[in-house]
């Protein structure tokens, strides 16, 4: 009987729709909210002050979550900030070992961090090959001048 019943849905079970054709052309309207999300607001609405008060109460008695939970709102997330140095010039590829070198002196000396020097190993790196493609472009193109002569 099951078999039978299955065969009278065109589309496939879980599919009422054809492909392309929603049963809600229109879509979810902008800005609506989940029906879970609503009630949980309804809920809290005027216990914030009470909740927050609590959390904070829990921290300074020690509960570890509520602290982590205080401390992650009082202290922003810390960005990339400009590393204030002087590097050398880099115009040829043969320049790189220079920065290389004084990258890896001011790591040594503790003025840049370990994800700074990463950070500008990785910048000389695509410089390098930005470098090297520029030098080879002329290279190429000559090439190709002789190939045409040759033909």
């Amino acid at each position: 009987m099951a078999h039978q019943s299955e065969s009278k849905r065109p589309q496939g079970w879980g599919r009422p729709f054809r492909k392309g054709q929603s049963g809600n052309p229109k879509g979810r309207p902008k800005g609506s909210r989940n029906k879970t999300t609503l009630i949980a607001q309804a809920l809290l609405e005027g216990e914030a002050e009470c909740l927050i008060r609590k959390v904070v109460e829990r921290a300074l008695q020690g509960d570890k979550a509520c602290l982590r939970i205080c401390i992650d709102r009082l202290i922003p997330i810390k960005k990339d900030s400009p590393i204030k140095f002087s590097l050398p010039q880099v115009c040829t590829a043969a320049d790189i070992p220079k920065f290389f070198a004084s990258v890896t002196a001011r790591f040594e000396e503790g003025e840049i961090t370990p994800s700074e020097a990463r950070a500008l190993t990785e910048l000389a790196g695509a410089y390098r090959k930005l470098i090297e493609m520029a030098e080879l472009e002329p290279r190429v193109t000559e090439l190709e001048e002789i190939m045409k002569q040759q033909k």
